[in-house]
């Protein structure tokens, strides 16, 4: 009510100055934009990281001042192999009280008793938080056959993302860090390219084509899965080029690295031996992308000639056919003649006498 009530006494103010345009909008923004939380407090059963600093256990405490740590880890009617006790029943040092309010995962009390402690001075025992070694790593990957190409070169053309495998992610729950948002992000990952150069943004295609976005690069992960993956990633058009021509990404080695910095971890590891920290701070992978190999030409196999010899076919068989004769037609038949009777002869003879001697006459 305080709050809301000098805004607008403010706002009386500037009102008299012709200035409640820009106040407005400086309360606005105010009223608007997230507010980082804090991953500092821890519910009952949540999971805790060597190395984590500050910590507010008071409510994963529920009152409990001896936490135990079980060899089996579930066995908890056996002495434990190792307690603490976190806080003095009866105390009068305000230094003693507030230690449960910023405590730290130390590595040397912790580093060989991963896994879940319990509340010993309360029945039944309950799970105060389970210690974890903190694992962060990176990769990257090919979209286009789903392997990991960390190390390796692949054409520029090939869709890669990068792919973080960590179990920290369950930090950012609410469900075990009920104060926190994505504001909290403890990662963060940067790019460079074969130059030695940061990347800030990548193209989706030629600067200049009206198709062309500008996408910020996922610098800052909010990782609540693992694993996790760069999802602008398969966008990245690394055959881009400027106005002028020239390619935004040259050929060559790209290193991606990813750092976790979960209530000042990096600090814990800092004065211990830098080898701790990788796989646990930062990790680092690489690829290297070449040219698009040419497209080979396809040309046409010369066949041998094959000279075609004509295949000898037989002769086919003649068939004469012979016209069939009308069935009116008539076969012709020889002609014989039957002797006349001698008398018709004679007959004949002297017939023929007569006229000879007539004729004489």
């Amino acid at each position: 009510m305080n709050v809301i009530m000098f805004i607008i006494r403010v706002l009386k103010l500037l009102s008299m100055q012709g200035k409640v345009c820009v106040l407005a909008l400086v309360v606005i923004f105010l009223c608007t934009a997230p507010v980082a939380g804090s991953l500092s407090q821890i519910s009952a059963g949540a999971p805790v990281y060597i190395g984590e600093s500050n910590l507010d256990i008071s409510r994963a405490l529920n009152g409990c001042h001896t936490i135990a740590w079980w060899k089996n880890g579930t066995d908890t009617s056996a002495p434990p192999a190792k307690n603490i006790t976190v806080q003095e029943i009866i105390t009068t040092s305000e230094t003693e009280s507030e230690k449960i309010f910023h405590y730290t995962i130390s590595p040397e009390i912790f580093a060989n008793y991963t896994g879940r402690w319990y509340c010993e001075d309360k029945k039944p025992n309950f799970v105060v938080f389970e210690v974890q070694e903190p694992l962060i790593d990176i990769k990257v990957w090919d979209l286009d056959h789903n392997r990991d190409v960390s190390g390796k070169s692949v054409p520029v053309s090939t869709n890669i993302t990068y792919r973080i495998d960590t179990n920290l992610f369950p930090a950012l729950k609410p469900l075990y860090r009920p104060d926190g948002n994505p504001k909290d992000s403890f990662y963060t990952v940067s790019l460079t390219n074969s130059l030695g150069e940061g990347i800030g943004t990548i193209y989706t295609g030629s600067d200049g084509n009206k198709n062309t976005q500008i996408l910020p690069f996922d610098n800052h992960p909010f990782i609540t899965a693992s694993p996790y993956y760069w999802k602008n990633g398969k966008d990245w058009d690394r055959t881009a080029r400027n106005k002028i021509g020239e390619p935004l990404y040259p050929a060559g080695t790209y290193t991606f690295t990813v750092s976790q910095n979960l209530n000042n971890m990096k600090e814990t590891y800092a004065i211990r031996n830098s080898t701790e920290s990788a796989g646990k701070i930062t990790r680092t992978a690489t690829v290297t992308f070449v040219k698009d190999a040419a497209p080979v030409a396809t040309t046409a196999t010369a066949q041998p000639d094959v000279t075609t010899m004509p295949v000898a076919t037989p002769p086919l068989s003649q068939t004469v056919v012979v016209p069939e004769m009308p069935a009116s037609s008539p076969v012709p038949k020889k002609t014989t003649y039957s002797p006349l009777p001698a008398w018709i002869a004679l007959l004949g003879i002297g017939v023929a006498g007569l006229f000879i001697l007539r004729k004489n006459r």
